[in-house]
């Protein structure tokens, strides 16, 4: 019924898998029972005639509850609050760009001063000649998966430092009437003055709420990757900071396959698991990193909350949203030996908004409750929830 019926037309995994769900909790046994009940208020009406069920129907709540479709009550204050922030992002597009009569700034001037503050913080791109000679001194050589994907993200980094830096100069000449104010460069000045991220940048890095947060992500990003470029690789991984998380994630793999060459593991046959560190841990907890894997941190909830006690999924505490995620323990293991019971696959992306593009992975999160609960409930993992 689901696949067929409803569901002939989905192509995406996880909206197959919520259609696979509620088709389950619905076409059952269970449904024809009499009297039953899909939610509490909800009956349905023991009878043959239309006025009865028009009367049923007439009886119901004007406001439905998130719960009757097995989502959490935060669930409404999510919908409300995106819908309050797309109508202030709304009101900023469209206010005038000019500046007052109240003797305050114009947006040339205020825009000149972010460029000014920004270009005082932009960290000096790597070199690529000495980056690659530190390369050669980490454990390993250069060859090592891991190393290799330090290597990849740094060269995607010095594109977006550069790129930043030449922006913000060639804005400020532009304000100054030396440049052509054209182009790109219109797009940035708007953008900067509504704190927002310029076009050419985010199409070559990453997605954040305002200008603030994502410069505050890239020194993040330039901080992690030139402390492992100088000290060795990192007790544990900020995921959100990598232009190319699965690529790590492929690595890791890569590494714990030849951990185990004398076991003569096929690397086609290593999957990906994980599992919460117990007790809870924070970063700065860890003494070591993994012998045989990698710690991650930086993850956080949506849907549900981590209990640390129990060491399991629980409910969301009402009107937090996102809680974050103790260390993550992920390794890989042959097919036959991951554990797929007592587990719920959680979906992993970059930023809130779910699409294919910021997908991730899915790491599996220990739960005593059924996994179509989490499902319904829509629970992920996310990078970042700004």
């Amino acid at each position: 019924i689901s696949s067929i019926q409803y569901g002939g037309r989905i192509t995406d995994g996880f909206d197959e898998l919520l259609m696979d769900t509620y088709a389950g909790k619905y076409f059952n046994q269970n449904a024809l029972t009499k009297g039953i009940e899909l939610f509490p208020g909800y009956r349905v009406p023991d009878s043959t005639d239309v006025t009865d069920f028009r009367a049923d129907i007439e009886a119901l709540p004007l406001t439905e509850s998130p719960e009757i479709f097995g989502l959490h009550p935060n669930a409404d204050l999510t919908f409300r609050t995106l819908a309050v922030s797309q109508m202030v992002s709304t009101i900023v597009d469209t206010m005038p760009k000019s500046g007052g009569g109240g003797g305050g700034k114009s947006p040339e001037e205020i825009v000149n001063a972010i460029c000014a503050d920004l270009l005082s913080k932009v960290p000096e791109p790597f070199v690529p000649e000495i980056a690659k000679e530190m390369l050669k001194k980490l454990p390993g050589g250069p060859t090592q998966p891991l190393t290799v994907h330090l290597r990849q993200e740094i060269d995607r980094l010095n594109i977006i430092i550069i790129l930043a830096t030449k922006t913000l100069k060639n804005l400020q000449l532009a304000i100054a009437g030396t440049l052509a104010l054209a182009g790109d460069l219109v797009d940035a000045l708007d953008k900067l003055f509504n704190a927002a991220i310029p076009a050419s940048w985010l199409k070559k890095s990453w997605e954040s709420a305002t200008i603030g947060t994502w410069f505050q992500g890239l020194l993040m990003r330039h901080k992690q990757l030139d402390k492992w470029l100088r000290e060795g690789r990192p007790k544990a991984y900020w995921l959100t900071g990598f232009f190319n998380p699965q690529g790590f994630l492929t690595a890791m793999k890569q590494e714990v396959n030849r951990q185990h060459a004398k076991d003569k593991w096929a690397l086609d046959d290593v999957v990906m698991t994980s599992q919460v560190t117990h007790p809870p841990k924070d970063v700065e907890q860890l003494k070591d990193g993994m012998s045989e894997g990698v710690y991650v941190y930086g993850l956080f909830l949506e849907g549900c909350r981590w209990d640390g006690k129990q060491n399991k999924l629980v409910d969301s505490d009402p009107k937090k949203l996102y809680t974050p995620l103790p260390v993550l323990e992920v390794t890989g293991v042959l097919q036959k030996d991951k554990v797929t019971k007592g587990v719920y696959e959680a979906p992993t992306y970059r930023v809130k908004k779910r699409t294919g593009l910021n997908f991730i992975s899915t790491f599996p999160l220990r739960t005593e409750d059924p996994p179509s609960k989490w499902v319904m409930r829509g629970v992920a993992l996310l990078c970042s929830v700004d």
